[in-house]
C-alpha cells in the first residue's frame, strides 16, 4: 500500500487546469488540442483541461475500491484522504464524475473507521462531526439532477455506517430544509415539462422527446434515493426525527394528493416508515395518513396499491391500540 498512494494521491488531489481565453485565436489554438472543454461566461471563453481531470477521476474511482477491501486496513489513509480528496471533491465543480466518486468515497472511509476503531470510538466520531455538516451543505449546492442523487446515496449511507441517532436536531432540520428545496425544484420541473407539452399539442401516447425521457428518469432517480435518505434517518433515529419531518408537512399534502402517480407513490412510502419506526407516535399523523392510505388501495398504478398496503400492515403491527378502528 506505501509503494502505491504516493502517486495516487498526488494524482487524486490534482487542481483544474483552467484558462480565461481572451481572444479567439486563443479559442482556435484550444479547440485544436485534445482534452479541453470550453464554457463561455460573461462574453468570454474558460477552458478546462478535462483529460487531467479524468486522470483525478480514475485516481478516486480506485481509492474507492482500495477502503471498500482494506476496510480497517486503509484506516492510516482515512483522515488526510477525508479532508484533503473526499470533502473538496464534493464541491468540485469543474467535473460531474469527480463530484459523484468523491461521494462513494465518504462512506467507505468512515466505515474503514469503523471497522478498526469501534462505532463508539473517538476517532470515528471525530471523523463524523468533521464531515456530516459539509456532506449535508452539498445537498443545497449540487446543481446536476443526477449528481443530487449520486449525493442523497452518499448521504443515506454514512449514516447507516454511523447508525443511531449520530445525527443532532439541528442537522436533521439542516436536511429536510435541503429536502424541502430539492423536491421544490422537482415540482417546478414537472410543471414546466407540462406546459412546454401543452403548448406543443402533446397527447398521451405520443413519443417523449430522448432529451424528456432522461430528464424524467434523473428526476425519479433523485426521488427515489430521497426516499432512501427518509427511510433511513426514521430507521435510525425513531420518533426524534418527527419535529424536523414535521417541517414538510404541507409538501405531504401536495404529493399525497398530486395527479401525479410518482408524487403519490412518494409520499406514500415515507408514511409508510412513519407508521413503521415511530410506532403508537404515528397517531399524531392520522388526519395526514388515513386517507391516502385508504385511496392508495384502490389507486390504478400497483406501486401506489402495494406502498398503501404496506402501510395498512405496518399500522396494524406497530402502530399500536389507536389503530386498531382503522
Amino acid at each position: 500500500l506505501e509503494g502505491v498512494m504516493g502517486p495516487l494521491l498526488e494524482m487524486a488531489k490534482a487542481k483544474a487546469d483552467i484558462q480565461l481565453l481572451d481572444d479567439e485565436e486563443q479559442v482556435e489554438q484550444i479547440q485544436q488540442e485534445e482534452g479541453w472543454e470550453l464554457v463561455p461566461l460573461k462574453g468570454k471563453v474558460i477552458g478546462i483541461k478535462t483529460s487531467s481531470l479524468d486522470d483525478k477521476n480514475m485516481a478516486i474511482e480506485l481509492l474507492v475500491v482500495y477502503a471498500q477491501v482494506l476496510e480497517e486496513d486503509f484506516a492510516p489513509y482515512v483522515e488526510s484522504v477525508m479532508s484533503e480528496i473526499a470533502i473538496p471533491g464534493l464541491a468540485f465543480f469543474f467535473h460531474d464524475p469527480v463530484r459523484v466518486c468523491s461521494s462513494k468515497l465518504v462512506p467507505q472511509l468512515l466505515n474503514s473507521y469503523k471497522k478498526r476503531f469501534g462505532v463508539e470510538s473517538q476517532e470515528l466520531r471525530g471523523l463524523w462531526t468533521a464531515t456530516v455538516e459539509k456532506v449535508i451543505e452539498v445537498l443545497t449546492a449540487e446543481p446536476a439532477i443526477d449528481t443530487l442523487a449520486e449525493m442523497y446515496r452518499a448521504w443515506y449511507e454514512c449514516i447507516e455506517v454511523m447508525g443511531k441517532n449520530c445525527l443532532t436536531d439541528n442537522q436533521m432540520i439542516e436536511f429536510v430544509k435541503a429536502a424541502e428545496s430539492a423536491l421544490q425544484d422537482y415540482v417546478e420541473r414537472v410543471k414546466a415539462r407540462a406546459e412546454e407539452a401543452a403548448e406543443n399539442n402533446f397527447e398521451e401516447g405520443d413519443e417523449e422527446s430522448e432529451e424528456t425521457l432522461f430528464a424524467i428518469e434523473d428526476d425519479q432517480t433523485l426521488l427515489s434515493e430521497m426516499n432512501k435518505s427518509f427511510h433511513v434517518i426514521f430507521k435510525h433515529h425513531g420518533i426524534a426525527f418527527l419535529p424536523a419531518w414535521n417541517m414538510l408537512n404541507s409538501t405531504y399534502h401536495a404529493f399525497l394528493n398530486s395527479s401525479d402517480p410518482t408524487q403519490r407513490q412518494w409520499g406514500l412510502c415515507i408514511i409508510d416508515d412513519v407508521l413503521e419506526f415511530c410506532g403508537e407516535r404515528s397517531w399524531d399523523y392520522n388526519q395526514l395518513i388515513i386517507d391516502p392510505l385508504a385511496k392508495g388501495l384502490r389507486d390504478p398504478s400497483p406501486a401506489i396499491r402495494q406502498a398503501a398496503a404496506y402501510g395498512v400492515g405496518v399500522a396494524a403491527h406497530k402502530g399500536g391500540p389507536n389503530w386498531s378502528g382503522f
